[in-house]
């Protein structure tokens, strides 16, 4: 495939020692490439932060309680998966992705750019470093940020971090509205090159708005829930909508890892042990995300919500039973029976987020209407939280292809959305549940807000938020 040729591994420096010239002279090979043109350096930079987007949505299926498997090990290579015992891991790919494959070649782009023109690969370059930052911090905390690239890096605050965060989002804003972004001079950046926007300058912008939103949001609801902060929480989603077109890295499929979504069934890693596969084949998904949150009752072997079907496949035991109606599951963490296996449960290869060629969304509509959703409802303004709810529920729904009359039936159903009157921060919450499915945001989310469930009774505004979630089974403690 045309792009694979731009996914090129970019040297950091060369130290010359000066004792040794003959030596170091003669063995240098005159064909390796010294330096590369910032043409060739962003296709690996927008790769590389799809494949981080994964990575940290991969970790937050689990650890979300969204997924599970059919073991009961407390440690591994994998311990989300399991029994979140981190002590045995000495890996996680996003903090390589997010220092050495986008930074690095960030960096090595804007130190191209230094003396000034190509102002449009400095834009794209800088918001896709934003959003690396933003994701790393969000899982990591406190990292090596303005220091990070020196020879005695120390760790800025995560209070420190964000308020760069915004500061860089609204330098980028800025930067997007100068001349000089989309002046005739500048380098083209077309699909080959930018596999997102084709170098539609307007579309990236309207993405920071996005990253922006998404940043503000973590005032809610633990730092400040003013009238100001909400406002301009909704005020910048609403800027982002504007124009939005949702931020799909596109994969054609065929033979190479790289052309293939990190989702879909040709799911081996990307340079080996640097990256996860999807393991989706031995994932199960959880009672909590089938009962509590999709609304699926096993007596009767019908969901509430529409999308179960298109989210995952059922499938039957040894006797070929339930085949396309009965849902298996489990408790997190709580382990298949012996004489179960995990072909019997739920195919969750689906026929558009998972498949060889589905895109990977960086960052989708349905999010931003929840963003403002969620504002609206600690603004006190329920009328616009179900009303962009709905928004979030309809295009996420539209985005599976579940039938729009299935669509308007869920919508008008006041069991699954209320209408304002009635309406919850659970209500709101749980659907957004449904929407970051594959997101980086579920897990964030529920961190945010606790784990608050019936069982720990933490509450906000006087609400438990995710009724029905619950410690796993087996998990560890030090």
């Amino acid at each position: 495939m045309k792009y694979l040729k731009y996914i090129v591994f970019v040297l950091a420096g060369l130290v010359i020692f000066t004792s040794c010239d003959d030596f170091i002279g003669d063995n240098i090979d005159p064909n390796r490439p010294i330096d590369v043109s910032v043409d060739l350096l962003m296709p690996p930079v927008l790769f590389y932060g799809a494949l981080e987007n994964y990575d940290h949505s991969e970790y937050g299926m689990y650890l979300s309680q969204c997924l599970t498997t059919g073991g009961r090990s407390q440690t591994g290579a994998r311990a989300y998966q399991s029994g979140w015992e981190f002590l045995g891991m000495n890996r996680h790919p996003m903090w390589r992705r997010h220092f050495f494959d986008v930074g690095s070649n960030v960096n090595t782009i804007l130190r191209y750019l230094e003396d000034g023109g190509n102002e449009n690969y400095e834009a794209v370059a800088r918001t896709m470093r934003l959003l690396s930052n933003q994701q790393t911090t969000d899982a990591f905390g406190d990292m090596p940020r303005s220091t990070a690239y020196t020879e005695n890096p120390i760790y800025d605050t995560q209070e420190d971090i964000y308020k760069w965060m915004l500061e860089e989002a609204d330098a980028l804003i800025e930067l997007y509205d100068s001349p000089e972004v989309i002046k005739e001079t500048n380098m083209v950046m077309d699909q080959g090159i930018d596999r997102i926007y084709a170098g539609d300058m307007t579309k990236w912008k309207q993405f920071v708005y996005g990253i922006k939103a998404r940043i503000l949001l973590r005032q809610l609801p633990n730092q400040n829930t003013d009238a100001a902060t909400i406002q301009k929480i909704i005020e910048t989603a609403e800027l982002a909508l504007n124009g939005w077109a949702d931020p799909n890295y596109k994969f054609d499929g065929g033979s190479a890892v790289e052309q293939n979504c990190f989702w879909g069934r040709t799911n081996r890693g990307v340079n080996g042990w640097e990256s996860r596969t999807n393991n989706l084949l031995s994932a199960i998904p959880t009672k909590y995300f089938m009962e509590d949150v999709l609304a699926y009752d096993p007596a009767a072997e019908t969901a509430k919500d529409p999308r179960l079907p298109f989210l995952m496949k059922a499938r039957g035991d040894e006797k070929g039973a339930g085949v396309d109606t009965t849902y298996r599951y489990l408790e997190s963490n709580s382990g298949m029976p012996a004489t179960h296996q995990s072909a019997w449960y739920p195919l969750l290869y689906d026929k558009v987020l998972t498949t060889d060629t589905s895109a990977i969304c960086l960052l989708t509509r349905a999010e931003l209407n929840f963003i403002i959703a969620e504002a609206a409802y600690w603004g006190g303004d329920k009328a616009k939280a179900v009303e962009q709810m709905k928004e979030g529920i309809r295009y996420h729904m539209n985005r599976l292809g579940v039938p729009a009359e299935e669509i308007e039936a869920y919508l008008i159903n006041p069991d699954v959305v209320p209408g304002s009157a009635n309406v919850t921060l659970a209500d709101v919450m749980r659907e957004k549940y449904i929407a970051m499915y594959l997101q980086p945001e579920q897990w964030t989310d529920l961190r945010r807000y606790g784990y608050s469930n019936d069982e720990n009774n933490i509450q906000y505004n006087g609400e438990v938020v995710y009724h029905g979630l619950r410690r796993p089974h087996n998990l560890y403690e030090a």
